[in-house]
């Protein structure tokens, strides 16, 4: 089984202010013993072959990876190439999944509060999707990945769990393990053939608040510099 993070940010993302780089995340990623990352910044593919050497050299397979905006939705795309940047549409991400059927296509955080979730656009477009979050922010009392997992079940859809990390403090709060060999293709097969399992619980008030409002402020902080 391989530890998978498929949700992360780092420094050099066009929304967020990070401080701490892809090579940090790497050497993070290398002490909690992870064998695969897909960075996945917004509206940007950061991927590159030497960033790619230098995770192998940690134990660590890359695959490319970004965070989407459609109609200022988010998706998570994965094992894709640059090409995906100029995807604007719902319609754009269907011909680009067509010609790219080895890219992994995920509904992020789809029922949480916030313009950027897809709600409804996730059943609208339910074909495009391979497979479907479960976020690390909830509680015991408020889990906003209910209805997500229902739909999953509903339409046989692969659920993978994942940090959305902003903080490498929070890279394991949740993570998948997959059942594959240690090479890309085999990896997203063997997610959308659902052999995971995921990692997660649910997590105190205080360290969601803290985590929500250091996210909040990296955001306004580029939204500065972008000044």
């Amino acid at each position: 089984m391989l530890k998978c993070q498929f949700h992360i940010h780092v420094s050099g993302d066009p929304e967020h202010c990070h401080s701490y780089s892809a090579q940090d995340l790497i050497k993070r990623a290398k002490q909690l013993k992870y064998d695969v990352l897909s960075i996945t910044c917004h509206k940007k593919v950061i991927f590159t072959k030497s960033l790619s050497i230098y995770a192998k050299r940690h134990g660590i397979i890359l695959i490319p990876g970004i965070e989407l905006e459609i109609n200022k939705k988010h998706i998570i795309a994965i094992n894709i190439d640059s090409e995906i940047e100029k995807v604007k549409t719902f319609e754009d991400l269907r011909l680009y999944k067509k010609t790219h059927p080895e890219s992994l296509i995920m509904a992020p955080h789809p029922f949480f509060p916030g313009k950027i979730s897809l709600k409804n656009h996730l059943i609208e477009n339910i074909d495009i999707f391979d497979t479907i979050e479960n976020s690390f922010c909830y509680t015991k009392s408020k889990n906003y990945n209910t209805p997500a997992i229902k739909i999953a079940k509903k339409y046989n859809k692969p659920i993978l769990a994942t940090s959305d990390c902003h903080s490498l403090e929070n890279l394991d709060l949740a993570y998948t393990h997959v059942k594959a060999e240690k090479n890309i293709s085999q990896i997203i097969k063997a997610i959308k053939n659902n052999q995971i399992k995921t990692h997660h619980s649910p997590i105190g008030y205080f360290r969601i608040t803290k985590i929500i409002l250091k996210m909040m402020y990296n955001e306004m902080l580029k939204k500065v510099f972008k000044r």
